[in-house]
Formats: C-alpha cells, structure tokens, sequence
C-alpha cells in the first residue's frame, strides 16, 4: 500500500490520514476553520504527496503542451495554472505546467480528476494523422514517487523560505509565476514553483531522502502551521473559482467565458478542445 514518506510525522502532530483517493498526506489536522486561517495569517504547510507528476521532453514537448494544455504559454522558468480540455471541449483538469527546460515540462495534478488528466494526456501524445504521429519522440514519465510535493503558503511564506537561500542572483526565492532549482541550506536540491495566487503560495519539490528534514525545519518557524489538503483545497478554490468545480466525477463542462475570464484558456484557437468550448 502506498503511505507518504511522511505519514509517521503526520501522526504525531495528529494529522487525519484517510485511505482513499490518491493523496497521501493528512486530510486534517484541526478545525477546517482554524486551518483555513493559517494561509491568510501566517503559512500553511501541507504535505500533498501522491499528487500527480508528470515529465514530458523531448523535441517535441513544447508542441505537445501547446496543444493539450489550453492555459499560457510559458517561457523556461515558468508555471502556470491552466485548463486541458478534451477533444468536445469539457474540462479534463486544471493542472499546474511548469516548464523547467527548452524541450522539458512538468505537469503537476493533485486534484480528484489527475486520472481523467493522465490518462487523456496519455491519448494525446499517441495520436496518429495519416500515418503520421505529430508527437513522435516525445517522452512521458510518470514521477509521481520521485518527488515529495510540499505547499507552503501565505503572508509569511516568503520569509520563511527565504532563510534557506542566500538571496543572490543564482539562488534567489522565484517570483509569482517563475520556477527555480533552490538549494535549501545550501546542500539540499529542490524544485520551487511560485504560484500567481493573491497569496504568496510556493511547491517545493523535495527528494524523498531530504523530506522529513525539510518538514521538520519548515515546522520549527512559529508562523508555520500543518495543515491537510483539504484547507488548501478550499482555500484555493475560493481564490480560483474554476477550481471549485475539479471535484466533479463525470464530464466537466465550464463556460468559455468562465475558463478565459479566469485565464485558465488563453486566447485563440490553437489549442485541443477549442472549437468544442466555442460552439
């Protein structure tokens, strides 16, 4: 059975760990109320591990991307959250991109529908056009285990992060919308994507050797408290409206209007899905 490398941290701070669904970090520690206060007063850290994480590279991963996923395009050292959308354009996910190379992507889901996601994606990169596969060469792994994703999030976060880099021009904490390859104290190497959100909100991608320690110190700053995903996600959908609606488990349909208001779609038509969400 699959249990976060965290799960004997989570109970001894009480932590309510659920056997179902595919997360494997605490649902709650306390009131959701008392939770909830934590991202707008000091900084929620929430162990999300068993979040979907995909790689896609290769020559054509940016095309790939491009297409599945209708949100922004990103330059390299950015993230974003952004709509896939199926081929009759109803809502497949809303996953967090984050393009960590010229011809390298991650794709990042922890919501109920990371299977609808996955398993589309997966459809995708398979397609064939008169004997031609547009996507020929390009490379998907799943890493779902490779990394431990840690949310830290709210007023304080910045801070609190901040004491781990030195701040200089390599190792500086990455702006809202950027993605960066911190070294925590110097010796402990992670990925930390910086979400657009009204709050700072960071994920820290941590090795799995390195998680219990990097859960310990983030939790020895008094401003940090634990808190499940079940606050964050909470707390994220009254932030992001079109993420309240990810626990639909059938064919989720979000207006055009809805999906572009919110950015999730970009504008245009070059991306799978478009004509189905337009007509």
């Amino acid at each position: 059975m699959a249990t976060s490398v965290l799960r004997q941290e989570h109970e001894l701070l009480g932590g309510l760990i659920q056997e179902e669904g595919a997360l494997l970090g605490p649902v709650r520690y306390a009131d959701e109320d008392v939770e909830l206060a934590a991202f707008d007063v000091d900084a929620a850290l929430v162990d999300l591990t068993g979040m979907g994480m995909w790689l896609v590279s290769g020559a054509p991963a940016q095309a790939f991307c491009e297409a599945a996923c209708a949100g922004p395009r990103l330059s390299v050292g950015t993230c974003a959250l952004g709509a896939c959308l199926l081929g009759d354009g109803s809502v497949a996910s809303v996953p967090l991109l984050v393009r960590t190379g010229a011809s390298e992507y991650l794709i990042l889901d922890a919501s109920p529908r990371m299977d609808v996601l996955f398993s589309w994606l997966g459809f995708v990169a398979h397609i064939e056009r008169d004997g031609v596969r547009p996507y020929d060469g390009l490379a998907m792994s799943d890493e779902t285990a490779s990394l431990v994703p840690l949310a830290l999030t709210g007023p304080t976060a910045p801070a609190v992060l901040s004491d781990y880099v030195p701040g200089d021009v390599h190792q500086r904490l990455p702006l809202a919308g950027e993605v960066a390859n911190l070294d925590l104290d110097g010796r402990i190497t992670t990925i930390v994507c910086a979400l657009d959100l009204p709050q700072p909100a960071y994920l820290v991608l941590v090795p799995p050797i390195y998680a219990r320690a990097i859960w310990r110190s983030l939790l020895s700053f008094g401003s940090v408290m634990p808190v499940g995903h079940a606050a964050l996600r909470t707390w994220m959908a009254r932030r992001t409206a079109v993420l309240s609606q990810l626990p639909v488990p059938d064919r989720l349909t979000i207006g055009e209007g809805e999906l572009r208001a919110s950015g999730m779609v970009r504008e245009g038509m070059d991306f799978i899905g478009a004509r189905g969400l337009a007509g």
